[in-house]
């Protein structure tokens, strides 16, 4: 199990470890909206990572609208910022799921110094903490190794053998999961027989909800449930939030929108029967 999961503002200077900022803020109607945000101001010595270019690969026939990147290709990025044995990486955006994003896959290339500052970057500022405008330059090249742990994951086929059989979750906001509206995907609805526990119940804006909170709502969660969203970013927060409870939870990566890529996949519609 990592060390830890999310961060307070107020427990960065605690941290005895080198660390390392991330910047992964993103919208995803506005590809270059998180890059402008970032060189407006950051937090100093962040490097910024980019959803589409540094956290996913290229869109392709199947995989889902944010695939997993070329690993060789964000080791070396993650190994340009200095990242590597010992460094405490700290994911921050505006709403946690990028940060989330960032944290899954550290971990599950090995790097387990991970962890995602909770309320993000509005809670550095309003805490009174410096920002920068600054281009930072690694003070060394790291030495970062991937450790791959594909047990995290699950693939399509994985999923499809375990409708009846396994506990999945649809992670998304109601309203898509009954698919009543898509506003992204070329189909509506979900993967037959997903259960609905939507990501944002498990916060306040860009802030965790309490301890209790979180343990009512993820009660019922079993410890190996299979997570998805619309491609694998906003999961990464109930993912990583069970994963601080100790559980172990699965990700589909390709989510809802690689399910559908698979014309013969069934979709389910309206409420559960």
């Amino acid at each position: 199990m990592e060390k830890s999961t999310f961060i307070d503002v107020d427990q960065v200077s605690s941290q005895k470890q080198d660390i390392i900022f991330y910047d992964c803020r993103y919208r995803l109607t506005e590809p270059e909206w998180g890059r402008k945000q970032y060189l407006d101001s950051h937090i100093p010595g962040a490097f910024y990572m980019d959803l589409n270019g540094d956290l996913s690969s290229p869109v392709s026939e199947n995989g889902g609208r944010h695939p997993l990147p070329d690993l060789d290709k964000f080791s070396k990025k993650l190994a340009d910022t200095g990242l590597g044995p010992g460094k405490l990486a700290i994911c921050y955006d505006d709403n946690l799921s990028g940060a989330a994003r960032l944290w899954f896959l550290l971990n599950y290339l090995g790097h387990h110094d991970a962890v995602i500052l909770n309320g993000g970057f509005d809670a550095w500022k309003s805490g009174g903490k410096p920002v920068s405008k600054e281009i930072p330059v690694p003070k060394e090249k790291g030495t970062f190794r991937m450790n791959i742990d594909q047990k995290r994951i699950v693939p399509m086929e994985t999923v499809k053998k375990s409708i009846g059989k396994a506990q999945i979750i649809d992670v998304r906001e109601e309203i898509r999961y009954l698919g009543k509206a898509e506003p992204i995907d070329k189909k509506a609805g979900r993967i037959p027989g997903a259960i609905n526990l939507p990501y944002n119940e498990l916060m306040n804006g860009a802030f965790l909800k309490p301890k209790k909170e979180l343990e009512k709502i993820l009660g019922t969660v079993d410890n190996h449930a299979i997570l998805y969203c619309g491609s694998g970013v906003t999961s990464c927060i109930p993912y990583a939030v069970l994963k601080m409870f100790g559980k172990e939870p699965l990700l589909y990566l390709g989510s809802f929108s690689d399910w559908i890529s698979y014309e013969e996949n069934k979709v389910d519609t309206g409420n559960p029967s």
